[in-house]
């Protein structure tokens, strides 16, 4: 029996959006996993969780991260390009099923993006992140391993508040409702304007 309480419980993420293209992509991917069963595939918006968040954060943080994740890309032409489907651990029972995004070799974690403000909000990393497809429930083992590449320059960095709601689970099938409010997106700085910069 699941608890109501554990139920109502709100978790907070720093997630990177891709541009209305890709987006569009990635919806054509969660419709397919839908249609092969994996009924959490419409749970988490189309984004990749950066980071695990106490508080969320303020704008002139997600300006610092917008530029810095920005020169980060410099190295592959300003993409951010997808490489295999993959799993990781999201919250409680759930994990976060989709394709694995390629940041700079050069970087073994988003934390070192951060200012030190900012590094005392974040409660736990997910790098590499990937693009959240689907959620699987805990007992949900077996996962697509071939999925669409995607390869984006434009992106938005914003909050984001989950929570699951009660529900039942039917038969064998887990549960998944939820309901996610997302801060207003602040965009990664355009490519060319990056590139005259640097």
């Amino acid at each position: 029996m699941r608890n109501k309480s554990a139920d109502l419980q709100e978790f907070r993420f720093i997630v990177l959006i891709p541009g209305r293209d890709t987006e569009k992509l990635l919806d054509e991917y969660r419709v397919s996993l839908f249609a092969k069963g994996f009924y959490g595939a419409y749970s988490f918006p189309p984004a990749a969780p950066l980071a695990e968040l106490s508080r969320p954060f303020n704008r002139d943080e997600l300006k610092e991260l917008a530029g810095n994740i920005r020169k980060c890309s410099m190295a592959h032409d300003g993409k951010f390009s997808s490489a295999e489907s993959c799993l990781i651990s999201g919250f409680g029972e759930y994990s976060f099923f989709g394709l694995r995004l390629d940041f700079s070799a050069n970087l073994s974690t988003i934390e070192e993006l951060l200012s030190e403000t900012a590094r005392d909000k974040i409660t736990r990393i997910f790098f590499p992140p990937i693009l959240c497809a689907a959620f699987l429930h805990s007992e949900e083992n077996q996962f697509p391993k071939e999925g669409p590449v995607l390869s984006f320059r434009a992106a938005a960095l914003a909050n984001l508040a989950i929570r699951s709601l009660p529900g039942r689970t039917t038969g064998e099938a887990p549960a998944y409702s939820f309901e996610w409010k997302m801060g207003e997106p602040v965009w990664l700085p355009a490519y060319k304007k990056a590139r005259a910069e640097k």
